[in-house]
C-alpha cells in the first residue's frame, strides 16, 4: 500500500524537530550502537577513499572520495555526509557535479537492557542522477548479531513509492557478515563479507559482496549479479 506523500513529509519533519530538542535537552552517556560509537569529543570528523562505493549492495561509483561530520550529545546521534559519484560507471568517465549527500540522525536507548536505536535518514543526489529518498529506521545490538531494517521508506518520484530494507550483521572474529534485502522499486538481497582496523590512527577496511541480478534494474552503471571487492582507508579527527 503506497503511504502518502505529505503525512510522510509531516512525520519526518516532525520527529527531526523532537531529534533537536532532546539533544539540546539532554546532557547523560550516549547509548549508542557499535557503528555507531564516537571519540569522547562530542564532534568527529572522517575523511576517506573507497575503491568502490556500494549502499545495500548496490553500485554507486568508482573512485570515491568522501567526507562527514558526526555529532553525539546524550541518546542523540547526528551526521552528514558527502560522497563524490563522478566516476559513475567505474571507467574513468567524469562527470562534474554527481554526489550524493546523507544526513542522518538516531535516537539511542536500551531496550531491557539492549542497545537500539530509532533513526531518520535523508540521502540525496545531485545533478539528476537518481532521486531522493526518506526513511525512518529501527535497529538493534544483540552482542552476537545486530539487525537494522528501514520500516518506513520514501522514494521521492512521481508519484512517490514506498520501499524498506532490512539486514543482520553477524561478528565473526575479526570479519563481519552481513545480509541484507532491499523492496520496493527494485527487490533484490546481498551479501557482504568485511574486515576493518585501524594502523597508526589510519583506519583500513576491505569488503567482498556479491548481490543478485535485480540489483538496480540494468542501467550500464548498477553491476547488478555480480561479485564486488573494495578496499577502503580514511581517517577520523
Amino acid at each position: 500500500m503506497s503511504m502518502n506523500k505529505n503525512f510522510f513529509k509531516y512525520i519526518f519533519s516532525l520527529l527531526i524537530i523532537v531529534l533537536t530538542t532532546v539533544s539540546i535537552a539532554y546532557s547523560g552517556e550516549p547509548v549508542l550502537l557499535k557503528k555507531d560509537k564516537v571519540e569522547s569529543s562530542p564532534i568527529t570528523i572522517n575523511v576517506g577513499y573507497v575503491t568502490e562505493y556500494w549502499i545495500r549492495g548496490s553500485f554507486q561509483a568508482a573512485s570515491v572520495s568522501h567526507a562527514s561530520v558526526a555529532y553525539a550529545s546524550g541518546p542523540i546521534y547526528l551526521s552528514a555526509g558527502y560522497a563524490d559519484l563522478r566516476d559513475r560507471k567505474g571507467g574513468a568517465t567524469y562527470n562534474e557535479g554527481e554526489a550524493f549527500i546523507s544526513l542522518y540522525g538516531s535516537y539511542n536507548f536500551k531496550l531491557m537492557s539492549v542497545p537500539t536505536y530509532v533513526g531518520l535518514a535523508a540521502y540525496r543526489y545531485t545533478d539528476g542522477i537518481d532521486q531522493h529518498y526518506n526513511e525512518i529506521s529501527v535497529g538493534a545490538d544483540f552482542d552476537i548479531f545486530s539487525v537494522d531494517a528501514v520500516i518506513l521508506g520514501d522514494y521521492d518520484t512521481s508519484p512517490s513509492s514506498d520501499y524498506w530494507h532490512f539486514q543482520i550483521s553477524v561478528p565473526l572474529g575479526p570479519i563481519d557478515y552481513t545480509y541484507g534485502t532491499y523492496s520496493g522499486a527494485w527487490q533484490y538481497v546481498f551479501q557482504e563479507i568485511s574486515y576493518d582496523t585501524t594502523i597508526n590512527e589510519i583506519n583500513l577496511g576491505v569488503n567482498l559482496g556479491r548481490n543478485n541480478d535485480n540489483a538496480m534494474g540494468a542501467s550500464a552503471n548498477s553491476n547488478q549479479g555480480t561479485t564486488y571487492g573494495t578496499f577502503s582507508i580514511g581517517y577520523s579527527f
